[in-house]
């Protein structure tokens, strides 16, 4: 069997799907000096896949960041496949960005697993099902990991790598390396839990606000407003549900892979207010409503600076710092990775251990507390207690981050 080591060793990969996800995936390959092959069934999908990225790489060549030669040279490098068995033959990894369907990856997978060469590594680009499952539809569980994009590929630095408890150390060492060969980022998701770092990080964040605001403890612009202008966020939790449909996937989601979630006993229930606006059709911007009203163009009302006085954002940063502190005490991903991957991924201004460093593990601690105090009225959230890790950096006052960083 041939041997994978090092980065260089990965020459031929297949990218399974041409959506936006896949085509961009590969565009990074090809311009790393992979070759490439993207697989579909639809031969109009790998005809518009091949348009856009010579598009996309016409634009980088417009931009001066790219030589003709260069995308000339990248286009060279990919082709295109209908018949998976064709796509794969040969290649050394391969990544699947097909739909987000459990059942669906699975028997792709079992096809990878049939076609694919033996040594080759096979990465779901999946956001947050169940990679577990999808190693064991093969034979090769040892070889099958997660490789989670984010949107646009082309300039999204952050690339999680995902472990399955089959996942061989060495295969995930390796994947990290392929990346950060191809110029992006790796961080390190060692354990299959939902959402994986930065999605997992993100369930806080707009769902401690969105409780916030159905128990009358908050406004909605308050809440955004803090966050965009006195925390210097892209946007507030509200703003950020409505651009990515996140109501509607939130709903929708309810009864998915999150069910399974024991590990960081994450409670998966959806806030009511949530269900509210789902069944009123209000799923976010593109159907003209969600937590705010939008115009034909998609322009709601700017919330102005200076509602941000009426909210402490710590009532949002501290659920988030909690659930960070979970992945660290479970081994799921360092303190670093955690705030490397809200940064690029998120595109956060800092990452929730430098917050909890710059104000102090005691302050995110008590705000838990108050939290907790409420458990009665809010008939939820034993999520919020602190974890043991918190408490242990509160009553020792240690930092996070050792370099003194924040």
């Amino acid at each position: 069997m041939t041997e994978l080591s090092e980065p260089a060793d990965v020459e031929r990969t297949a990218v399974i799907g041409a959506g936006e996800m896949g085509r961009g995936i590969a565009a990074v390959q090809a311009l790393a000096g992979r070759e490439v092959v993207i697989q579909d069934l639809d031969t109009d999908q790998l005809d518009a896949a091949l348009e856009h990225v010579e598009w996309s790489l016409g634009k980088s060549v417009e931009k001066g960041r790219l030589s003709e030669a260069e995308k000339e040279a990248t286009l060279g490098r990919l082709s295109t496949a209908d018949e998976l068995a064709d796509a794969v033959a040969g290649v050394d990894l391969v990544t699947e960005a097909i739909v987000e369907k459990q059942a669906v990856k699975e028997s792709v997978f079992a096809d990878l697993d049939e076609h694919a060469p033996d040594h080759a590594i096979l990465a779901s680009n999946t956001s947050g099902l169940n990679i577990t499952r999808i190693a064991e539809a093969t034979e090769r569980p040892d070889r099958v990991l997660g490789t989670h994009w984010f949107n646009p590929p082309m300039l999204m630095e952050l690339v999680e790598v995902v472990h399955t408890e089959h996942t061989d150390p060495a295969i995930a060492d390796l994947a990290a390396d392929f990346v950060e060969a191809l110029g992006k980022t790796p961080i390190h998701c060692r354990k299959d839990v939902p959402s994986f770092v930065v999605n997992r990080c993100m369930r806080p964040y707009g769902e401690a606000a969105a409780w916030l605001v159905y128990y009358d403890e908050a406004r909605k612009e308050a809440v955004d407003a803090a966050f965009e202008y006195d925390e210097e966020f892209p946007m507030g939790p509200f703003a950020l549900a409505d651009f990515t449909g996140g109501i509607q996937l939130r709903v929708d989601g309810e009864a998915d892979h999150l069910a399974d979630d024991r590990l960081l006993a994450y409670d998966t229930r959806v806030c009511p207010l949530l269900h509210e606006l789902y069944e009123q059709g209000r799923y976010g911007r593109k159907a003209g409503a969600g937590y705010y009203e939008y115009d034909e163009e998609g322009q709601k009302a700017p919330v102005p600076a200076t509602a941000a006085r009426e909210f402490d954002p710590m009532w949002v940063w501290a659920p988030v710092v909690n659930e960070a502190a979970k992945m660290v005490q479970h081994d799921v991903a360092t303190v670093e990775d955690v705030d490397t991957g809200m940064r690029l991924g998120g595109n956060w201004p800092v990452g929730p251990f430098e917050k909890a460093d710059r104000v102090g593990a005691d302050t995110v601690v008590e705000y838990l507390c108050e939290w907790a105090a409420m458990h009665d009225r809010l008939n939820k959230r034993a999520e919020l207690l602190p974890c043991d890790l918190l408490v242990e950096q509160a009553k020792t006052g240690e930092r996070f981050h050792d370099d003194g960083a924040a």
